[in-house]
């Protein structure tokens, strides 16, 4: 098979071009020059540009005529969609360094550029594909590998069109590769954006200016600024008036407070027009747990069960209460009590999937907007093809999600303009906490941590946002395959507990109760650690729900109120 160069686009060698030494899959082997010196590297498919280009298997052997004429025409056609992308990328390339007088317009003009550009190469993919059946499939494959070699202008155009190009613009994508690696080896400052990284920009400041521009129009129609201004004058009016009765509710059977932020989180749902409710839909975002006394304060369980576990998930750990349903996976969202009285933020996870509740932290309205930004990003925030017009139902989708972040920004988080993944970046944990972990709380297997003074005998680290991998497999391990060695933990943490140091019985407790999977006797071993170490801090009211949740643990349902 003739030498196949690619041109790689991701990871350290990002910008270089490589001769392909082997292909298995989705595993790429090439060479590199790099500093004047070849270098072998691995690669995955998804890293070189045009890995459609490449054949599945590179082989030296003898290959079936049918499968190489067959491949050969996946590949004429793939480098017709190819043509496209290209072609239609050439209309910022043009554009890339002008002045950016009316970049909405420039959008405009570009998408009917692309319908232009569509139309023409589909038809001559037609042509490309009934030619090859005529004049090449019934060659023998060699023959059939020479013809379509020997003529890339008509079987191979986008190929051809990426040479054309980079003849017109010599630097498009070569601004030195190596610049590159040498500054991320030796810490040099980056160069200058290549013409293509230039062009991006462009295409992505013209998309969001007709994006805006759209949404505006969109807005006045759906959701004018003075009925958006009465309604959360409403909501907040109407939340002042309800709060006393659910403070109460709250204070006499949970023996716990508000906080503040639960009430915007109230008022934000109620000013919440049809678009809006549809974009925390799309979202999967439901108030649950709590939230469903708001409207009824005083509404009771169904007979002969405890209200306080209603939307209490079989894992949850005492101190959480949840307040809002994720929709897939039984994720939920809490509000999280250390000491059983006075909220410490909100924690959340996945019921039926892996990983802990993670460090406790932000209000309810941040939790909303922390996913609110994750589906910012992934709703053509990172396009997968990054040259193509959105989808009419995408923008519909962005716009909702868009007026969504305005209504939440006017109750919280209205200092932050980031979107997308960079609001993540800007609002993550500090890097100390992720290195380090939170150095008030002791690392538990349901990963949220306890907050206690006082060392334990099992060895445990300061909690961080992740599990610790290591950590929760061999400590889980040993809890549920050795009975022995469990009575002896519970042993110690009892007698440690009896002592004033009830530091073991209440992280034991947590890690029991996490992992108790429908075991009774962990079951068991976690209710009497957890009412034993929250007496022993004073945190009354969370023995009483670690008791009322143990007492219910195999409810089919975390719904227990009456029917309204």
């Amino acid at each position: 098979m003739e030498r196949q160069f690619v041109r790689i686009v991701d990871g350290p060698f990002a910008g270089f071009d490589g001769e392909i030494v082997s292909v298995d899959g989705d595993r790429l082997s090439a060479r590199v020059t790099v500093f004047g010196r070849q270098t072998a590297v691995e690669l995955r498919r998804d890293q070189v540009e045009h890995p459609e280009d490449i054949p599945a298997l590179w082989s030296s052997e003898a290959e079936d005529d049918g499968q190489v004429l067959a491949g050969l025409r996946e590949q004429i056609a793939a480098q017709y969609d190819d043509l496209e992308y290209g072609r239609r990328f050439e209309f910022f390339l043009e554009r890339a360094d002008l002045p950016e007088e009316d970049l909405a317009q420039e959008w405009d003009a570009y998408t009917a550029l692309c319908a232009e550009v569509d139309a023409h190469v589909q038809r001559d993919k037609a042509a490309a594909l009934h030619a090859f059946d005529q004049e090449i499939a019934p060659l023998p494959a060699g023959e059939a590998r020479r013809r379509v070699a020997a003529d890339p202008g008509r079987w191979m155009p986008a190929a051809a069109a990426r040479e054309e190009r980079r003849s017109r613009y010599p630097a498009i994508d070569r601004s030195s590769a190596e610049e590159r690696l040498r500054a991320t080896i030796f810490g040099h400052p980056d160069p200058p954006l290549t013409l293509w990284e230039r062009a991006d920009h462009r295409r992505a400041a013209s998309r969001s200016a007709a994006e805006l521009r759209d949404y505006a129009v969109w807005k006045a129609a759906n959701r004018p600024q003075g009925q958006c201004e009465q309604v959360r004058a409403a909501a907040v009016a109407r939340v002042e008036r309800e709060r006393a009765a659910i403070e109460d509710r709250l204070a006499r059977d949970w023996g716990f407070r508000l906080p503040d932020s639960i009430f915007r989180f109230r008022a934000f749902l109620l000013s919440l027009g049809p678009d809006e409710k549809q974009a925390l839909d799309d979202l999967e975002l439901c108030p649950f747990g709590i939230m469903d006394l708001f409207d009824d304060p005083e509404r009771g369980p169904r007979a002969g069960i405890d209200v306080r576990v209603h939307g209490r998930y079989y894992r949850d750990p005492p101190e959480f209460l949840t307040f809002m349903h994720g929709g897939t996976d039984g994720l939920h969202f809490g509000l999280w009590y250390d000491d059983g009285r006075t909220c410490t933020g909100v924690a959340s996870y996945y019921n039926n999937d892996g990983g802990g509740v993670g460090l406790p932290s932000r209000t309810p309205l941040e939790a909303v907007r922390y996913t609110l930004e994750w589906g910012w990003r992934h709703l053509g925030d990172q396009d997968d093809e990054p040259a193509d017009p959105m989808d009419l139902k995408v923008v519909a989708r962005r716009h909702r999600l868009r007026l969504l972040r305005e209504v939440l920004m006017t109750f919280e988080t209205g200092d932050r303009d980031e979107q997308g993944e960079g609001y993540h970046d800007a609002y993550g944990h500090s890097p100390e906490v992720l290195e380090h972990g939170d150095p008030d709380r002791i690392e538990t297997l349901d990963g949220g941590g306890a907050l206690v003074d006082g060392d334990t005998a099992i060895r445990r680290g300061r909690q961080r946002p992740w599990d610790d991998y290591d950590f929760c497999t061999t400590l889980q391990k040993e809890l549920t395959d050795d009975p022995a060695v469990r009575e002896a933990r519970l042993t110690e943490a009892r007698r440690r507990c009896a002592a004033g140091y009830p530091a073991d019985a209440l992280t034991l407790g947590r890690d029991l109760h996490w992992i108790s999977a429908g075991d009774p006797e962990l079951e068991d071993g976690a209710n009497e650690l957890l009412t034993m170490a929250y007496r022993a801090l004073g945190r009354d009211n969370l023995a009483a729900i670690a008791q009322a949740h143990h007492r219910h643990r195999d409810l089919p349902q975390v719904h227990v109120l009456e029917k309204t």
